[in-house]
């Protein structure tokens, strides 16, 4: 297994926000975790991605628990981490972003840009200019290729289609489906668009008020009413 989370207790400070969630990711695989509003999903990934403090439990990637490594270890163990918010430098052009991204030789890192240039022809068109001045899918984009610069073997998105039209979050769906495709794992949270972005899904865990249901099969969710049934019954 590529990731495995065990019983992870996680929150701020004194406040605990998530309880003892457990869940799995395997190689090639996209797990989602869905929920209302403050369920604690971004806080389980925050955690997961070791920018806040695990309190019990454990992390386990690739045989190394994380719980005992920082935030800054992660990426060289092969986990990409694209947050919610602040996954882009909006002063720095594309191009900018990548080199401050990268870790390595300069020759390294205009073959690596090269390659993300060709999986993303419109951040190539666009490398000159400032992130702020992308469309909400471009920066989305841009994240996602910053994030793969260190060739992960797993890929933690927080809320990635969030306030992008339905044409565009289908472009990002394809992006991580091409990921899955090429073996790594993902873990998803999503909060809108989950009729899009679930037939991309294989399995998905439920989160609502810091409690971690165990997951289900993406498909079992299709099916007229269920999604609904799933969210309003768990938290009426």
């Amino acid at each position: 297994m590529l990731l495995d989370v065990k019983d992870l207790v996680t929150g701020y400070g004194a406040l605990e926000v998530v309880r003892g969630a457990s869940l799995q990711v395997a190689r090639g695989e996209i797990v989602a975790v869905v929920g209302p509003n403050g369920a604690g999903k971004s806080t389980l990934l925050k955690a997961i991605a070791r920018s806040l403090p695990v309190s019990a439990g454990s992390v386990i990637f690739d045989g190394t628990n994380l719980a005992t490594l920082p935030q800054t270890g992660i990426s060289a163990l092969g986990i990409g981490y694209v947050p919610q918010q602040g996954n882009v430098f909006p002063d720095l052009s594309v191009a900018e972003n990548l080199q401050v991204s990268f870790r390595g030789s300069v020759a390294d890192l205009r073959r690596e840009s090269e390659l993300i240039y060709d999986r993303f022809p419109r951040l190539q068109e666009r490398q000159r200019q400032a992130a702020s001045t992308l469309s909400g899918g471009e920066r989305q984009m841009l994240a996602v290729a910053c994030a793969l610069l260190g060739k992960p073997s797993l890929l933690l998105l927080d809320e990635l289609t969030t306030g992008l039209a339905p044409i565009v979050v289908r472009e990002r769906i394809t992006d991580i489906l091409r990921l899955r495709d090429e073996g790594a794992g993902v873990l998803w949270v999503i909060e809108e668009h989950p009729r899009i972005c679930l037939p991309a899904v294989d399995r998905v865990h439920f989160m609502a008020d810091g409690d971690l249901a165990p997951a289900i099969p993406a498909q079992d969710l299709l099916a007229e009413g269920a999604l609904e049934e799933l969210f309003f019954g768990a938290v009426s």
